[in-house]
């Protein structure tokens, strides 16, 4: 592992570690990621091998178990995903995206470290060990389904990968699991999802929760195979499954098993469960509860609103087309009520990759925000949700808040779903 940064004050540099130097092992243990690397380092009593000048050299020395080498390396190269899954969004990108948004993520280590969903297909034993031995865990799993047959069907992979094989070892070993179905209508639905679902019951409570989620289609499948969208019709036969499997599936703690994700009570006109139905919100970044969470801490929020502002203001918030109808209602009454206040929720709609299939907030394009605001007119400033940005703070579309900010010609600014903070700006 190349050192590219390094405390010249640290542990490392005094055992003579320099920049541009390859850390190779410790206490024996080849290093191959930041993971190995802050597993081994634990240890007090440290034997570290590393290159320099073209030559190996070995430093014994003690350390307190909680300090580090004071060194950084180069970022992991992530493992390509084995399978082919005929759903999968990054077969669904129009031409021109980033190069990222094409690759598909099968790093079990991603998983561990960011939460990642992935599907063990290219884990094999010796990565299950490791992930036993590190303590790996938890982990996220793109199940998507169980039968074998209908597994290869939806996957494309070719063969038995064994997945029930590696749930298996994985809670046996007390590694904490969360899965997900992605369910494709006519593929992996009816009693092929019951099966999945049962199958999956026998490894909690190890395997804590499966959440299931409608599968995301875009206008830029060519030469796909055909999959059916979920609409309106078909969500509303997924509600009443949700008390069925609460009664049937239960975790020993009392807590549910199956959970399905926001969309599908929106998709079904149906009311966001009360905050009960989501515990303890284990699964709130894969869509599980955030409508239901943005509720309950907005009207948590509403003490803390200003009567009034300073000055007559127009706000303008920018959402995606599904959850528009759902915080119109939710936001409506409290915003109403703040003096000198005139605010807007506008529906953004997905033109680039397909208006009425992809309607999620997460996914919206700084270049339809920018067109449509424009078109539709905006106030004294825009407010964009965090979910439109990727961590490196960019778009899908690659677009910054800077360049909206631009383009838009008044202040931009990203919340983090704190309503009472916006309005503090402006009182």
């Amino acid at each position: 592992m190349k050192i590219i940064e390094l405390d010249q004050n640290g542990i490392g540099a005094r055992q003579g570690l320099t920049l541009g130097a390859d850390l190779l092992k410790i206490n024996g243990h080849p290093l191959n990621d930041i993971i190995d690397y802050d597993f081994y380092v634990a240890d007090e009593d440290l034997e570290i091998v590393f290159r320099k000048d073209d030559q190996e050299i070995i430093r014994k020395f003690s350390k307190h178990p909680d300090a580090d080498l004071g060194v950084g390396f180069k970022p992991m190269r992530i493992r390509a995903c084995a399978n082919d899954c005929i759903f999968c969004f990054a077969d669904q990108n129009p031409a021109g995206v980033r190069e990222s948004l094409n690759f598909r993520d099968g790093d079990y280590r991603f998983s561990f470290l960011h939460g990642h969903f992935v599907t063990m297909t290219n884990m094999g034993q010796a990565q299950l060990n490791r992930v036993v031995e590190q303590r790996l865990s938890p982990l996220y799993i793109s199940v998507h389904v169980t039968d074998p047959v209908v597994r290869q069907k939806l996957m494309l992979f070719g063969k038995d990968d064994r997945v029930l094989e590696k749930l298996t070892f994985l809670a046996k070993n007390n590694i904490e699991l969360h899965t997900q179905i992605v369910l494709c209508p006519g593929y992996n639905d009816g009693e092929i999802l019951f099966k999945t679902i049962d199958d999956l019951y026998q490894f909690q409570p190890q395997l804590k929760t499966v959440s299931i989620v409608p599968v995301g289609l875009t206008k830029w499948r060519q030469n796909l195979p055909q999959l059916n969208s979920v609409t309106s019709e078909y969500a509303k036969t997924m509600i009443p499954l949700v008390e069925k499997w609460d009664h049937q599936y239960r975790r020993p703690d009392g807590q549910r098993f199956v959970y399905l994700s926001d969309e599908w009570f929106i998709l079904a006109d149906a009311p966001i469960p009360e905050s009960e139905y989501y515990d303890d919100y284990l699964m709130v970044e894969n869509g599980v509860g955030q409508c239901r969470a943005f509720a309950d801490n907005f009207q948590e929020q509403i003490p803390d609103f200003p009567s009034r502002l300073k000055k007559p203001t127009r706000l303008t918030f920018a959402t995606g087309k599904l959850p528009y109808h759902f915080l119109t209602q939710t936001m409506g009454p409290a915003l109403d009520g703040v003096e000198n206040l005139s605010w807007e929720l506008v529906p953004i709609a997905n033109e680039r990759l397909g208006a009425d299939l992809v309607t999620v907030t997460g996914l919206v394009c700084g270049s339809d925000i920018v067109t449509q605001l424009v078109a539709h007119g905006v106030g004294d400033a825009v407010y964009l949700s965090h979910r439109m940005f990727n961590e490196d703070g960019l778009t899908l579309d690659d677009m910054t808040r800077d360049d909206i900010e631009q383009k838009l010609g008044i202040p931009v600014r990203i919340h983090s779903e704190d309503m009472a903070e916006v309005l503090a700006e402006w009182v």
